[in-house]
């Protein structure tokens, strides 16, 4: 199983995936991914024939113990109810948008807003300033969507999603893009 994830996501994390068939095929159309496989009981593809492309590489990274590509994946985490915390436990704090210090208490506000069905307004310790979860800053390492396109195999800060496929996925679905990295 990969230990690493690139997780793309729209900005609005309220933003919800009307058509996900669509969404694949156009992701297939473009070149990123290829043949379906199971992995673990889930849906998830092959890189397709652009993918190096669509996904810019610092380094590639080796499989364990060898010389070969690791192997990366593509996947589709369709439309939860709500929107959902995407990241890991490891993930960075949030910052305040007003004062940009990180929210020291996060895992605990997370809760508390999961449980309250999302109309709760985040606290900074720093500032006492109030905001909610579309306003947070999440960094690289987290992020709030209904939705993500998931690429597996991905080590934090190694790709990264080239300005055609945020282009091209800002056009397919009418939502601006992220993205941030998962580390299991």
């Amino acid at each position: 199983m990969a230990d690493h994830k690139l997780v793309l996501h729209p900005v609005n994390p309220r933003a919800i995936l009307q058509d996900p068939a669509l969404l694949l095929a156009s992701l297939r159309r473009i070149g990123l991914m290829g043949a379906a496989f199971s992995h673990l009981g889930d849906l998830h593809y092959k890189p397709g024939p652009r993918f190096r492309e669509l996904i810019v590489f610092k380094e590639i990274p080796l499989a364990p113990g060898g010389s070969e590509p690791a192997p990366c994946h593509v996947s589709l985490l369709e439309t939860t109810a709500d929107p959902t915390f995407l990241g890991a436990g490891s993930a960075q704090p949030p910052l305040c948008p007003a004062c940009q210090g990180p929210l020291s208490d996060w895992k605990a506000q997370l809760l508390t807003w999961q449980a309250e069905h999302q109309r709760y307004l985040w606290s900074c310790p720093k500032c006492k300033g109030k905001a909610p979860v579309e306003r947070l800053d999440w960094g690289a390492t987290g992020g709030v969507a209904r939705y993500s396109v998931d690429v597996w195999g991905i080590p934090e800060k190694q790709a990264a999603p080239s300005e055609e496929l945020l282009g091209f996925l800002q056009q397919e679905t009418f939502e601006a893009w992220r993205y941030f990295y998962y580390r299991f």
